[in-house]
């Protein structure tokens, strides 16, 4: 009798599944001997009897015909998930019994009012279910989460979920651990597992620009004209035709991905396992040959200098629209990845009016050292407070203090958002106009497109080595998008990331070449910083007129490079500023001024290398300016003639070259 009715309602399910065309029969869910996937029965011919039985079924809804498995799961986590996951619970606990693949998918309780297994074919060891996508196992860290209450408190604290009271449709909310209440999310909120009206029984379509299953319950501020979003780009990687913007969330998120990978990230992992977001970038941020459909990271990320993204691994920013607190990328070991840059969700084509481009959505530090978001979409980021976010005030922890790939270890790193103060005696313009007003210093820079109300930005010097050379002068944004070699200080082949040559050593015994510091030179005019005289086209506050040198510059890198030997770093040692000049003193007005940030002396970004020594008894190498008679003055060791101990030698003492590569 029980046998009977069993076949009578797979009967009707039948019936009705052939009107409707839609339904389980036609579908992998359709086990039984007739079904169309791998995995089905060798001989039995009902199909419903695999999860349902008219009598003695546990639970009683959904007259469940299988025993519920008693293994203990690990739950999805993540830094930006507000909810409490704990153990599966409800329907979900239900989809487990199959997919966890701790229970056989032919084990049912009642068939023929026994217990019974049924024999199956392409199952896995033991007739549970194959290795695989739907193998899920009980480490669900790589699947999303279920078994959560879904309340207003939790859209208060997420900040980026509708309200549940808008799950009203076929997305809804179903019973969890109060029994009669549908609060939480469970597996049948986005699965219908007797309709296959989308692909693994999805009750609504993964793509679509502006609806589809993961914008029914979660939206993000400035998602609409981003980047992403709106990118007409045809996505082959997964062998797709479908443009970027039609398949939306699911081009980067699956809701079941590979082990590993954080944020439901497709492709997140490295094949052992550990996180990599870098490779779901790289999905459409590679060479052409590599699947890639627009700009080049991925090269860029090969290059020997680079930044290390892929060198430490685990680290998940935190970019939503909560309340902005310090996280962990401010103050933890070296690590950075993708998204400590780039919001995926909000990041726009640079130059976008109105917006902060490519970094449109982070979270930084501004010079004050506050944290700052442009929560409502008004507060532009500056690139360089993503570069604090790192280069800031917790350099020594994030960077380290010494410059990665200097053999010497004589190069230090320093903290980028006291460098860059507007209220520094010198600093390179990037938090703001520079101090120097010069009409000289003007000069030199107009020729190239700036003017000492200029300002830069970190990228016009950290960035591609491609944008160097005669064809790009000046600073890198007034040049054209290029795919093939992306703007960013993503990775050069010079030293330091930067985008052209700024050497530490000269290469030859009595030689300077302009080339050989070409990022110099991409924005001050070589010629007025090389030619002799006013009339030559000198035009330099380091000159003297009495002695007939008019420009000093000349006199150290063309006249006396014989001698002295000297580069642009033998005075100007820290570009950023001076702020950081432990090795110079200045004496201004017959002051002596210990720290270069004395109000209102002028230092004009004379910070002396660490192995120049000082003369005539001074405490540090000296640097002299006189306002009445606008004289300057050094007081070096490689100033002196006399020879032997305390003068006479060249700057090669204090140069190094790199073990390998190109000079830096």
């Amino acid at each position: 009798m029980i046998r009977s009715l069993g076949l009578a309602l797979a009967l009707v399910a039948v019936s009705w599944a052939q009107a409707s065309g839609q339904g389980m029969v036609s579908s992998k869910h359709n086990l039984s001997v007739s079904g169309p996937g791998s995995v089905r029965a060798v001989s039995e011919t009902q199909i419903c009897v695999f999860c349902h039985t008219p009598h003695n079924a546990n639970p009683g809804a959904p007259l469940w015909n299988r025993s519920l498995s008693g293994a203990s799961y690990t739950p999805y986590a993540s830094g930006s998930l507000q909810a409490t996951v704990g153990q599966p619970n409800g329907y979900s606990r239900l989809c487990l019994s199959c997919h966890d693949g701790t229970i056989a998918i032919g084990s049912v309780n009642n068939l023929g009012a026994q217990s019974a297994t049924i024999n199956m074919q392409g199952a896995g060891p033991g007739g549970v279910m194959p290795a695989g996508n739907t193998l899920l196992g009980t480490n669900l860290t790589n699947d999303h989460p279920v078994s959560f209450v879904f309340n207003d408190s939790l859209t208060s604290a997420d900040g980026e979920l509708v309200a549940p009271s808008a799950l009203t449709g076929p997305i809804r909310l179903y019973e969890g651990a109060t029994i009669g209440l549908r609060d939480s999310v469970q597996c049948t909120t986005c699965h219908d597992p007797h309709l296959i009206v989308n692909p693994k029984f999805l009750k609504k379509s993964l793509t679509g620009r502006t609806d589809n299953l993961c914008l029914t319950c979660h939206v993000k501020p400035g998602w609409s004209g981003s980047s992403h979003e709106s990118a007409t780009t045809k996505f082959f990687p997964i062998g797709s035709g479908t443009s970027v913007a039609e398949l939306s969330c699911s081009a980067c998120h699956t809701p079941h991905t590979k082990a590993g990978a954080p944020r439901l990230l497709r492709e997140g992992a490295t094949s052992a396992g550990a996180p990599a977001i870098e490779e779901t970038c790289y999905r459409c941020h590679a060479p052409a040959a590599q699947g890639g459909i627009t700009f080049d990271i991925k090269t860029q990320f090969a290059k020997a200098r680079r930044h290390p993204i892929a060198d430490y691994l685990g680290h998940e920013p935190v970019f939503t629209t909560s309340a902005p607190t310090a996280e962990a990328v401010l103050n933890t070991s070296k690590h950075v990845e993708c998204p400590d840059c780039h919001n995926p969700h909000r990041v726009r084509a640079r130059g976008t009016a109105g917006t902060g481009g490519v970094y449109e959505g982070m979270r930084a530090i501004d010079l004050s050292g506050a944290v700052v978001q442009d929560v409502t979409l008004d507060r532009n980021i500056n690139e360089y407070e993503i570069c604090f976010r790192c280069h800031g005030d917790t350099y020594a922890t994030v960077i380290g203090t010494s410059v990665p790939g200097d053999p010497s270890g004589s190069i230090t790193t320093g903290n980028k958002r006291t460098e860059f103060q507007t209220a520094n005696t010198a600093y390179h313009p990037v938090g703001g106009a520079g101090r120097n007003t010069s009409q000289n210093l003007n000069d030199q820079l107009s020729l190239n497109g700036l003017s000492t109300s200029s300002v830069i930005r970190c990228t016009d010097c950290h960035n591609n080595n491609f944008f160097s050379g005669p064809s790009f002068k000046g600073v890198v944004s007034q040049y054209p998008a290029n795919e093939a070699q992306p703007k960013g200080p993503h990775g050069s082949d010079r030293f330091n990331l930067l985008r052209a040559r700024f050497w530490n050593v000269l290469p030859g015994p009595s030689s300077f070449s302009s080339a050989n510091f070409d990022l110099c030179f991409h924005c001050h005019d070589v010629t007025r910083l090389t030619a002799r005289r006013t009339g030559d086209g000198a035009r330099t506050n380091f000159y003297d007129s009495i002695n007939g040198k008019d420009n000093l510059h000349w006199v150290h890198l063309i006249d006396r490079i014989d001698k002295a030997r000297a580069i642009c770093k033998s005075c100007h040692y820290n570009i950023h500023s001076n702020v950081e000049a432990p090795n110079t003193q200045y004496r201004v007005n017959g002051i002596i001024y210990s720290t270069p940030n004395a109000a209102g002396i002028p230092t004009r970004m004379i910070n002396f290398h660490p192995n120049v020594r000082p003369i005539g008894g001074r405490a540090k190498p000296e640097w002299v300016f006189t306002t009445s008679t606008k004289e300057r003055r050094c007081y070096l060791q490689c100033h002196s003639t006399s020879g032997g101990a305390g003068g006479g030698s060249t700057m090669d003492g204090f140069q190094y070259r790199p073990s390998s590569g190109d000079l830096p």
